[in-house]
């Protein structure tokens, strides 16, 4: 990249919208008591039940008390449930409830809605592309960056 080119315009771009989509995801899940890190967790565990809490906290770049507050206040909500391991019961796992499994349908379909409107006319080759920029920028953050966060 040459030296005269910046990334600040792509950094405001993302920041822009990152503000956007969470107002719109915010606004939609509170008709179901969600907050966007709880959609997180739901997200995580719809494609894999009884995830081990602290690889759910890795999954999702939470620490341990920040998931912990999430997971307490999901299974207030009756969402989810923490189980021990019959392996090591040292070990405690997350599983959803048959209410969060309810609102799934819902909830996807109003990602998938939310997805369209963003990707509006772009082609099939738009998508591909975006979504192949957008892995190069998060495995440049997670290979230079994230290593940063705790020095």
């Amino acid at each position: 990249m040459e030296e005269h080119v910046t990334f600040k315009n792509v950094n405001e771009l993302i920041g822009v919208i990152h503000r956007y989509m969470r107002r719109f995801l915010e606004s939609n899940m509170k008709k179901f008591d969600i907050t966007p890190p709880q959609f997180e967790v739901l997200m995580t565990l719809w494609n894999e039940d009884g995830v081990v809490l602290s690889e759910l906290g890795r999954r999702l770049s939470r620490d341990g008390p920040t998931i912990t507050g999430i997971i307490d206040r999901m299974e207030k909500k009756k969402l989810l449930v923490r189980k021990r391991s019959l392996r090591d019961r040292r070990v405690i796992q997350v599983y959803l409830t048959p209410l969060a499994w309810e609102i799934k349908e819902n909830l996807m379909k109003m990602q998938a809605e939310a997805g369209r409107d963003v990707a509006g006319d772009f082609t099939e080759q738009d998508v591909a592309t975006l979504e192949d920029l957008l892995r190069k920028v998060l495995t440049n953050v997670e290979e230079k960056i994230v290593p940063r966060i705790d020095q």
